[in-house]
């Protein structure tokens, strides 16, 4: 039975290419030219030849070696996707509006096991995801929080740019630009500064600057790309937010490397709290479905990294050791403002003042994290009593104690133990 083009329009490309290959089609192209070409080949098809979009995507398609194809990581260890023998349902559902964000299952879902709540401290290692797993992969909508002011500013600038790209271009070719960005300038401060211990020459510093904005422009036209192609799906979200937390080392060595931090606890602070404010940001997508990108609309990680570029190129034009190992009594001084510094902090260097207030931020956020996260509906909704609502408490806070104790970790080693370069890798993998 041949399918109607808003059958088709409701499925990703990846689905739609499925079905392509099924019928021995071309698979290449936006999801468009995929849709024409399925429509045409349905007219010149007889009804017994053309399979519905519903049975080709319950079907996997096959490697030629009949192996299973891996999809990975989703779920938090290596797997791979069932085989089309095996009996997994996977309706095909038109993505929700935002305002269904609060709603943790849809009718269609109610099939299937929302097994969100059935991993405990200790997981097994299966070798496959079960079929309420690959069901929700496949249904997977991502959803933002709230944009803030300037996210609403810059909107039509990343649209502009974004509408500059040729449509062949892969919306993950952008996320790879955006991350080579980040590793050009990681690379370049490795070999100036390798320990973070020394303050890199002016220019590394400026291109840091320069890579942070160019990298975080390219991260908001990425889902724009995929969007304006008709290719989003789950995986893009993988690629691009994988690339996100990996380009945190960058970060980290940019900040480090001008702040001249290596080899102290100070380095161990500012790379701990960042990474593990990272985490529980998906870490809070996984149990409430929304992605949170901001606390309130004033502050948002879109202020956060152009700040920091903005930051990078400032102080490439000034003296930093100068400037950031003077104590805060002798940058207030000029100001008429040390009565105002607590006696602790008068001695304290710039640097470190910085980092305290850097650290305390952290802090607050991963505090807001958790209360959103714990006091959720799915966690604790007011049809539960209160048994459950403290199992799935307690569930939810031991997905957070493997990378906790690989924090407190860091701060044991002494830091002459290790190379800072090297510790500062082992922590961002």
């Amino acid at each position: 039975m041949a399918a109607s083009e808003e059958e088709y329009n409701a499925l990703t490309c990846v689905q739609l290419r499925a079905i392509c290959k099924e019928r021995g089609l071309v698979q290449k192209g936006v999801k468009k030219v995929i849709v024409d070409r399925l429509m045409k080949d349905d007219k010149a098809s007889t009804p017994a030849a053309a399979p519905t979009p519903t049975q080709a995507v319950h079907s996997s398609p096959q490697k030629e070696d009949n192996e299973e194809e891996d999809i990975g990581i989703i779920l938090g260890s290596p797997t791979k996707v069932l085989s089309s023998s095996s009996p997994v349902k996977t309706p095909v559902k038109s993505p929700a509006p935002a305002a269904s964000a609060s709603s943790s299952i849809d009718n269609n879902d109610q099939e299937f096991q929302d097994e969100t709540h059935t991993c405990h401290l200790f997981e097994g290692r299966s070798k496959y995801l079960s079929p309420s797993g690959l069901h929700f992969i496949a249904n997977h909508q991502y959803r933002p929080s709230e944009y803030t002011h300037l996210d609403n500013l810059l909107n039509p600038f990343w649209t502009y740019l974004t509408e500059c790209l040729p449509l062949w271009l892969a919306p993950n070719m952008v996320t790879t630009l955006g991350g080579m960005h980040c590793a050009l300038a990681y690379g370049v401060m490795w070999y100036y500064c390798p320990d973070f211990d020394t303050t890199p020459p002016d220019w590394v510093v400026m291109l840091a600057g320069y890579c942070a904005f160019a990298y975080y422009t390219l991260d908001c036209m990425d889902g724009k790309q995929a969007r304006r192609t008709g290719s989003s799906s789950p995986l893009g979200q993988l690629f691009d937010h994988g690339f996100d937390c990996i380009c945190t080392l960058f970060f980290v060595a940019t900040f480090s490397s001008y702040l001249e931090i290596g080899g102290t606890h100070w380095f161990n602070m500012l790379q701990t709290s960042l990474q593990f404010a990272f985490f529980m940001a998906q870490w809070e997508e996984y149990h409430t479905l929304v992605l949170p990108h901001n606390a309130g609309k004033w502050c948002g990680v879109t202020e956060v990294n152009y700040a920091s570029a903005l930051g990078a190129i400032c102080v490439s034009l000034i003296d930093r050791e100068a400037f950031f190992q003077k104590s805060m009594e002798d940058t207030f001084a000029p100001l008429g403002l040390t009565s105002v510094l607590p006696a602790l902090a008068k001695d304290m260097e710039l640097r470190h003042f910085a980092l305290c207030g850097w650290g305390g931020m952290s802090l607050i956020l991963m505090g807001l994290s958790l209360k959103r996260t714990l006091c959720h509906p799915r966690i604790a909704g007011e049809d539960m009593d209160a048994s459950e609502i403290r199992f799935n408490r307690i569930n939810a806070l031991s997905k957070l104690a493997s990378p906790f104790l690989l924090c407190v970790a860091a701060f044991i080693v002494p830091p002459e133990f290790i190379r800072t370069r090297y510790l500062s890798v082992v922590l961002g993998c």
